[in-house]
């Protein structure tokens, strides 16, 4: 729907922060998310690095520290008019999710070449992130594959599962939960191993076990998490 606006403000999850992101082998692209002030800079990696978890993350500190912050989860704009890309004037920091999304869509290839020209002369920040390089993505047109390969590129690596098991029971310990080991590795076999989900998860223990004054075991993490 040509000229529909989009939202300039999608809500943001309350688990993405860097302090929930186990960084492991992509700490120096942590580091340059954190860094980031103005300029831009491209995240890509295969599904279940954390991509949307880090845009997401970058977006909510930036919000803390009082900037004009947009996140653009662009699988679920790219309906929207991409015209809409236009009203985004004047924000300090733009993060775009997904840019594989548009795949195709000409009117998005181009609005998004103007984003990126507009906020590189107005000083703004942008993170753009996709699953592979900008070379490797066929569908970009030229010159938005020339923009974006022109960025500092950070490509994510997927955590070993006794990195994502470490990381796990550090965020059931953050809550004041011990997570014993065998569980955590019942929640990387049978969850979605993506960041967001498995947070979710946590967060959905630690009521359970206020709920029911319960301390996690393996039989009450697959009772609470398993469907009915």
């Amino acid at each position: 729907m040509k000229g529909e606006q989009i939202p300039l403000s999608v809500q943001l999850r309350s688990t993405a922060s860097f302090d929930t992101y186990h960084a492991g082998p992509n700490a120096d692209a942590v580091a340059a998310l954190r860094a980031l002030r103005s300029g831009g800079l491209y995240l890509y990696g295969p599904a279940g690095t954390g991509k949307s978890h880090l845009l997401q993350a970058l977006a909510r500190e930036a919000q803390q520290r009082g900037l004009k912050v947009s996140y653009l989860p662009l699988r679920g704009l790219v309906d929207n008019g991409a015209d809409a890309l236009d009203g985004l004037v004047g924000f300090d920091l733009v993060c775009v999710d997904d840019i594989e999304a548009i795949d195709g869509n000409a009117d998005w290839h181009h609005a998004l070449i103007r984003l990126l020209d507009r906020l590189r002369s107005e000083g703004s920040g942008w993170c753009v992130s996709a699953s592979a390089a900008p070379e490797r993505i066929a569908s970009l047109l030229p010159d938005l594959r020339t923009r974006l390969s022109a960025l500092p590129l950070f490509g994510l690596r997927a955590l070993s599962d006794d990195d994502r098991r470490a990381w796990l029971r550090e965020a059931a310990r953050q809550r004041g939960l011990e997570l014993p080991d065998d569980a955590a590795r019942w929640l990387i076999n049978h969850l979605p191993r993506d960041a967001g989900s498995l947070l979710l998860a946590i967060e959905q223990l630690d009521r359970a076990s206020l709920r029911d004054k319960r301390r996690l075991t393996m039989m009450f993490v697959q009772k609470t998490l398993e469907p009915r």
